[in-house]
């Protein structure tokens, strides 16, 4: 495709992954002379309901990492498909959230913040081991959007230069670099592609000109298609000198990451998908080259003084959440312990299950024709729209996302998709809910449109 301008026997899939133990326990300075402070060291854990979430008339619990039964306290729909969407937390990640908001409560920020500040390192540490970096080129966001915005601004344009972008880029990313490239009179051009829709790597070598500025790719698009060859894609922009973005919103927490192996400039990632952190936390890498780089274009155009290095640091918030910061701690430790390549297989155990269970259903069409290599499991379903099947999934207890075209508007566009129905499992997701999941599509295949 040439460049665009703008079912086997299943198996039991319910094995553990590993020990996962708490992580984050926040202990206060005990030379603190203050009143509130020893109220809380007196009564320092959160008082959370029974072990039970009640959902209408029924009740049920969920698996923690280590398939032990934990709380799930948040309102959600018994059966749930969403963990690329946003998942929900593990108890011990909410635990931390509520201790830093409890001593918080007890101490003022200022005071909390420097009793915990030791911690707040630590979160730059496990981050950057989940990406194969240093800790030193980690910055702390509230989302993906928030990191990559604020890099893309650092990208400098002129008139006819040429940004260039994947198939599978999120629909925000692609709307963010078309508005850019028409503020500057450059143009964005779509990557050629292979048969699976990921990036052709011939064509792009062929595409690297002097005008290339920028190489945008989402490594696996929130549709649930294919994952893009970040690896190659890097080794192509090292040796041209271009920058390179990454977005792993749908990779971090489910497959291993290597920053430096992928070559890239700026890798982006929120909390709340697979990684299972609180809403509103993320982190993002930065290539030292890259940092020194900009500074030395803002310099050039008048806009930074040379005193002062422009680090990771200029891309986080002002002020920023520390409860969330200690929720992302405390969920980076548990998959730290639990061991992403063990997460990973078990995610794809899962996903690869349900795929070749609605494989076998008549008129339900998986877009991937393989199995995939990730916990996106995307269809359709002849003559029920994708919103009609969510809503009746939901009905029956079942929560999905309902993936429209503006979420991946260049691939679903090329599959001549208006939309989709994403169902995504996570490690502690169990072969009787996919069953029963199965067996809803099924029922719904089988009625009338």
């Amino acid at each position: 495709m040439g460049c665009l301008l703008i079912n086997p026997m299943r198996r039991n899939c319910d094995a553990s992954v590993g020990e996962c133990g708490d992580f984050g326990r926040l202990v206060p300075n005990s030379t603190t002379k203050n009143s509130r402070l020893e109220r809380y060291q007196a009564d320092p854990d959160p008082h959370f309901l029974p072990d039970t979430a009640v959902y209408g008339s029924r009740r049920r619990t969920r698996r923690d990492y280590h398939e032990q039964v934990t709380t799930q306290t948040q309102s959600s729909p018994p059966l749930y498909f969403n963990h690329g969407g946003c998942s929900f937390t593990t108890s011990s990640t909410l635990d931390a959230v509520v201790r830093q908001l409890r001593l918080e409560q007890a101490l003022g920020n200022s005071v909390a913040d420097l009793t915990t500040s030791a911690d707040r390192s630590h979160v730059y540490t496990l981050a950057a081991r989940a990406l194969g970096a240093d800790a030193t080129n980690i910055a702390l966001t509230d989302s993906h959007t928030t990191g990559w915005a604020k890099a893309l601004q650092t990208i400098s344009l002129n008139a006819g230069d040429v940004i260039l972008t994947s198939r599978s880029e999120w629909g925000g990313n692609l709307s963010a670099l078309q508005k850019s490239a028409q503020r500057h009179g450059s143009s964005v051009v779509v990557m050629p592609t292979i048969a699976d829709g990921s990036v052709c790597l011939k064509s792009l070598a062929a595409l690297m000109t002097k005008s290339v500025k920028l190489i945008s790719v989402s490594w696996i698009g929130s549709n649930g298609g294919h994952v893009e060859p970040v690896a190659e894609i890097g080794q192509i922009a090292r040796a041209y000198g271009v920058t390179y973005f990454v977005d792993a919103s749908q990779v971090v927490g489910q497959m291993p990451v290597d920053v430096k192996q992928i070559g890239c400039d700026v890798l982006t990632t929120p909390g709340r998908k697979w990684l299972r952190g609180p809403k509103g936390t993320g982190f993002m890498y930065l290539r030292s080259e890259y940092l020194h780089k900009c500074q030395a274009t803002a310099q050039a155009d008048g806009a930074a003084d040379s005193s002062t290095p422009l680090k990771p640091k200029h891309f986080e918030a002002s002020s920023a959440s520390v409860p969330l910061q200690m929720g992302l701690l405390a969920a980076l430790g548990q998959l730290e312990q639990a061991g992403v390549e063990a997460v990973q297989k078990q995610i794809l155990t899962r996903s690869q299950y349900l795929w070749e269970g609605l494989q076998g259903i008549p008129g339900v069409h998986c877009i991937c024709r393989a199995a995939p290599m990730h916990g996106l499991v995307s269809f359709t379903v002849e003559g029920h729209p994708t919103t009609a099947v969510r809503q009746k999934l939901m009905d029956m207890g079942i929560e999905v996302a309902a993936n429209q075209a503006a979420f991946t508007p260049l691939d679903m566009h090329a599959r001549q998709l208006d939309a989709v129905v994403r169902a995504s499992p996570h490690a502690c997701t169990t072969t009787d809910e996919i069953d029963q999941l199965i067996e809803a599509v099924k029922v719904i295949s089988q009625q009338h449109g």
